[in-house]
């Protein structure tokens, strides 16, 4: 009933312990497309020892993850697509969870959940909670000519909307999902399930950490698109765009860098908090604030300091930490794994 599809390149450090999760389901009514993307490590050679039938290699030339998604949910025999990433880890309840209430409410498009960030070591780091609960907040955000985003790797989609809205644009080498959520909107509500349902993996190889200022580019753009297209002005051309805004007055110029950095500065604090640098850590937080109080301190506090967030990693960590015990205690043998 659900095709997971999992694009992947070079993931070898990772991609084993996300398709663990996967098999690990509760819900196992499943198929699991994993299209490497062109790896050069041995991240095929991890995926091949698997020889659980649901796993499906698919492999391409390196041409890019919406390339590589496409490819994937165009082979797919299942009605709903469900996305993960090859360094990410779905709780075992996600796919249940996320196909009761896709069943008990067929007129939304996509079905997303919160997620707990997640170190390179396997430290459960905060909590990120993302996206409209109920139809009512998703008209909200739609009239106030928001984007309803929900996070990449845990969303279910319809595949046969997501086709009607033109699948993946391989124009858009990041900032991917922000753009099919502009335009699967229109077809339907995109909610969450409010409930932390995958472990979000940030380091500092990700293309959120690596490319952040170019993703930052796109997501402009698409806001701007998707402003026009409320507005039913012409739609911006991506380059025409882009030189306009090489042109814009130098204090625009300033003041959107330092916002830009005061968000990089704040990824920064985490990624070496998580490494316990707390020295590099300490001084990211500091000139995170310093550039960007009003992006910083929120996300300070709903993802580390208040009591919700307090609660939700303490909760995660200690089913972690009873998950790895009862992993180094079992002599059980699983025929799917390596």
């Amino acid at each position: 009933m659900i095709s997971v599809v999992m694009p992947a390149y070079n993931a070898s450090s990772f991609i084993a312990e996300s398709i663990e999760s996967i098999l690990n389901q509760t819900f196992q009514n499943f198929e699991l497309i994993i299209v490497d993307d062109g790896s050069t490590d041995n991240t095929v050679e991890i995926i091949q020892r698997y020889r659980d039938p649901r796993v499906r290699l698919m492999q391409a030339e390196h041409a890019g993850v919406c390339l590589a998604l496409n490819m994937g949910i165009k082979a797919s025999q299942y009605p709903w697509i469900a996305r993960i990433d090859a360094d990410d880890v779905a709780l075992p309840q996600r796919l249940e969870m996320q196909i009761n209430a896709a069943m008990e409410n067929p007129h939304v498009v996509v079905w997303g959940t919160y997620a707990n960030h997640l170190s390179a070591t396997g430290k459960i780091l905060s909590f990120q909670r993302q996206g409209p609960r109920n139809e009512a907040e998703f008209d909200r955000l739609k009239q106030a000519g928001e984007i309803p985003f929900v996070i990449h790797p845990t969303a279910l989609f319809r595949k046969d909307v997501f086709w009607q809205a033109g699948g993946y644009d391989p124009r858009f080498t990041l900032a991917q999902d922000l753009e099919l959520w502009s335009r699967l909107m229109h077809y339907g509500p995109i909610l969450v399930i409010p409930e932390p349902l995958l472990l979000y993996r940030v380091h500092q190889k990700s293309a959120s950490m690596a490319k952040f200022f170019h993703q930052q580019a796109f997501c402009r753009y698409i806001m701007a698109r998707h402003r026009a297209r409320i507005a039913g002005t012409p739609l911006p051309d991506l380059d025409t765009f882009q030189q306009a805004e090489t042109k814009a007055p130098i204090v625009t110029k300033l003041t959107q860098a330092v916002h830009l950095w005061g968000q990089f500065y704040y990824r920064q604090a985490g990624l070496h908090i998580a490494e316990k640098n707390y020295v590099k850590g300490g001084m990211c937080l500091s000139l995170a604030i310093t550039a960007n109080p009003t992006y910083a301190l929120p996300r300070l506090w709903k993802q580390t300091l208040s009591p919700d967030a307090r609660r939700t990693v303490k909760t995660a960590r200690l089913a972690e930490s009873r998950s790895s015990q009862v992993d180094r205690n079992s002599n059980h043998a699983y025929p799917s794994r390596p």
